[in-house]
């Protein structure tokens, strides 16, 4: 009877799954389409009325004809700024009628289609072949397809068709795609079209009837399994957590809280999704920009595709395609806040086990120089795919070094696996993040092998701890395999390929992303120089351009940006991964192991960091899992005095101060993208604040 019970529930699952997924589901319309249409009576000579028009405004697709006398028309197609081909004039009867077969691209050019749409157009009259060509063509949402209408406006040609336009079934065609599906052309095209959403469904549906059948206990158990652990103990974590994330959600939407938004560069993941739905690695042109690789004539990103790997069950489902950037950064964020959280929970249990529960002045310290005071409140400064890479890449570095770590206390058990599997999500969001995550799971087999060695422990366990070592750097060369899937070369970055590096700029680098020669200048603007300038003006601390490179005549730069140096920038956290590390390695043995392990593997990232070709605010996120890990070993180990506890309050007001001051100006000033009613509210807000000191209020709008 229970696994009766649990099939029925799977299935009542799928039938509503399904039923949500057809509801509103509008097929792409791929293939020829054929069709009939009635001319006027009287042809109103000169003019253009449409037959078929797709898209948005600035981004349609005009199938339509040109009336030229009283019996001749021309069929002609135009894509909005890239136009389209015209047919020679065709006799036709007014008032008769005409078969029409056509194959329009942006008919079955669906953003999140998982079959990819061919650029050929072909239109045949009356089974003569009257266009046949490649033609550029955007995308579509699912129901602005118009027949015998354009309610996008153009030139191309005018609001309606004045004659009629008729299925091939024969029921007349005017208005969206609701004209064009019955319910039942729409349930059987979703069993193809829809595959990836049916499988998901299903899926989903296998997976609730197991729950069901493992979750539902006897009767006598009933009362066992509503036993919900306290959160009471970590209720100074979940309101400090709480507070971040609401101001890092003010800060994203610049107030709005809007975070379903169609962000400017914000939808490549949607389409690197799309891609691997369909099997390929490229992806349009226009969800590059600038940053678009070229390849055997194929666009392709350097972005990693662990972000489009988490877009893909909103891709199936066509929900929110292209406007998830916000909500993405969001979660990894508060995720981000949870993973530290749970580093400073074991390492104050592994260091101090007669009070395993940090203090709640720890812990709102930590918190808030996490979530306030250090490079990921700055990534909300701007949803794009740059930022969204690197949060995405911290989280998951965060939470596999959390699994490193115990397996390094645990290595009997599968932590091991819960590091590879994270780490390598971290290399494919962001290869430095997950560089240092994997080193650590490097570190850590190490460790173990060095140990079975001087025990002469099993053969068993040796070769274990040496195929996870393996493991690790396969994982970490991973995102050299992909890059060589999509460019045939090895390089993570060939700037060879990319738009916008011309000979002479690549030859001021030698071609390569990463110099010797750079490491002092990389060095130095990451750990040595504030590069603050202080201002009369709100918000009263900027960032200050960057170390001129004439003062490192060797170094290969190409995009030295503003960047503060770690310890000026995250005081309080490099004070408790360095000071803090330092004490807690000399006073308790316990802390030696993890925290040699955690310094180790930072050697490869600063490296790494320090010899690129580019420097800016935002990479100094990449140091943020070491920070967090190291900080959490340094925070739990020493008995802390009350100087040294005013110390690092005060290091956490500042961190927390400057980080808010950087982001509002780089938001509201200097970074591309944002609205001008962003850059205007900006500046209103510093007129008002200036005006509050001095006493000198702006003028009312």
């Amino acid at each position: 009877m229970k696994r009766l019970s649990s099939w029925c529930v799977g299935l009542a699952t799928l039938l509503l799954l399904s039923a949500v997924c057809c509801w509103e589901y509008y097929p792409p319309i791929a293939g020829p389409q054929r069709l009939s249409l009635t001319l006027p009576i009287v042809l109103p000579i000169g003019t253009g009325e449409p037959l078929i028009v797709t898209g948005a405004p600035a981004a349609a697709d005009y199938f339509f004809l040109r009336y030229v006398d009283d019996h001749s028309v021309v069929f002609a197609y135009d894509s909005w700024v890239h136009g389209g081909p015209t047919s020679a004039p065709i006799r036709v009867v007014p008032g008769g009628r005409h078969t029409l077969e056509v194959q329009l691209p942006s008919l079955a050019a669906l953003p999140y289609s998982v079959d990819q749409p061919s650029d050929q157009l072909r239109v045949s009259v009356d089974g003569i072949v009257v266009l046949d060509a490649r033609v550029a063509f955007h995308s579509r949402r699912p129901l602005r397809a118009y027949f015998a209408r354009n309610p996008l406006g153009g030139t191309s040609c005018g609001p309606e068709f004045h004659g009629k336009l008729f299925h091939s079934d024969g029921r007349p065609l005017m208005g969206d795609a609701r004209s064009y599906f019955t319910l039942g052309a729409r349930f059987r095209a979703w069993l193809w079209f829809g595959r990836w959403q049916l499988l998901a469904s299903s899926l989903l549906a296998v997976a609730a009837a197991w729950l069901f059948h493992r979750l539902s206990p006897a009767p006598s158990l009933r009362p066992s399994i509503l036993r919900i652990p306290s959160l009471r103990p970590h209720r100074t974590f979940l309101l400090t957590a709480t507070l971040c994330c609401v101001a890092f959600a003010a800060m994203l939407t610049s107030g709005s809280f809007r975070l379903i938004y169609p962000e400017v560069f914000g939808n490549f993941y949607d389409f690197q999704a799309v891609s691997l739905l369909q099997g390929r690695l490229d992806v349009p042109e226009g969800s590059l920009q600038g940053e678009a690789f070229i390849y055997d004539g194929k666009v392709y990103g350097y972005f990693g595709i662990t972000p489009a790997l988490l877009r893909l069950p909103f891709v199936i489902f066509g929900l929110a395609f292209g406007e998830l950037s916000r909500v993405a950064m969001l979660l990894f964020f508060a995720a981000t806040l949870v993973g530290a959280y749970l580093v400073q929970l074991d390492a104050t249990r592994l260091l101090r086990p007669k009070h395993p529960q940090p203090p709640r002045w720890q812990t709102i310290l930590c918190t808030l120089h996490l979530g306030l005071g250090s490079t990921v409140f700055f990534l909300g400064s701007r949803a794009y795919i740059y930022h969204e890479a690197i949060l995405c890449g911290v989280m998951f570095a965060v939470f596999s070094c959390w699994c490193s770590l115990r397996h390094l206390s645990q290595p009997a058990g599968r932590w091991w696996l819960g590091a590879l599997v994270l780490g390598l999500l971290s290399v494919h969001a962001r290869p430095p993040t997950g560089l240092f995550a994997l080193t650590v799971l490097g570190c850590v087999v190490a460790t173990h092998l060095l140990r079975s060695i001087q025990k002469k422990a099993t053969t068993t366990e040796t070769f274990r701890s040496f195929a996870i070592g393996v493991a690790a750097v396969l994982g970490v060369l991973s995102f050299n395999a992909l890059s060589y899937a999509k460019f045939r070369t090895f390089e993570g970055c060939p700037l060879r390929l990319n738009v916008q590096y011309s000979p002479t700029r690549l030859a001021k680098i030698d071609s390569k992303q990463f110099h010797a020669a750079n490491l002092p200048y990389g060095l130095t603007a990451y750990l040595l120089r504030p590069t603050f300038d202080f201002s009369a003006r709100f918000p009263w601390v900027y960032l200050a351009p960057p170390i001129p490179p004439i003062e490192f005549p060797a170094a290969k730069l190409d995009l030295p940006d503003r960047t503060a140096a770690l310890p000026f920038g995250m005081p309080g956290l490099f004070l408790l991964a360095s000071v803090g590390c330092a004490i807690a390695y000399r006073n308790n043995p316990a802390a030696r192991a993890p925290v040699l392990i955690l310094w180790i593997a930072a050697v490869p990232l600063t490296l790494a960091m320090s010899a690129a070709i580019a420097t800016a605010e935002r990479y100094t996120g990449d140091w943020v899992p070491f920070l967090v890990c190291a900080g959490a070993f340094g925070l739990a180990a020493p008995s802390w005095k009350p100087l040294a506890t005013a110390t690092l309050a005060m290091a956490t007001l500042w961190a927390c101060l400057v980080t808010f001051a950087m982001t509002l100006h780089f938001q509201g000033a200097m970074v591309w993208g944002v609205s001008d009613h962003v850059k205007q509210n900006y500046q209103q807000l510093r007129d008002h604040v200036d005006g509050f000191f001095t006493g000198h209020r702006p003028p009312s709008p």
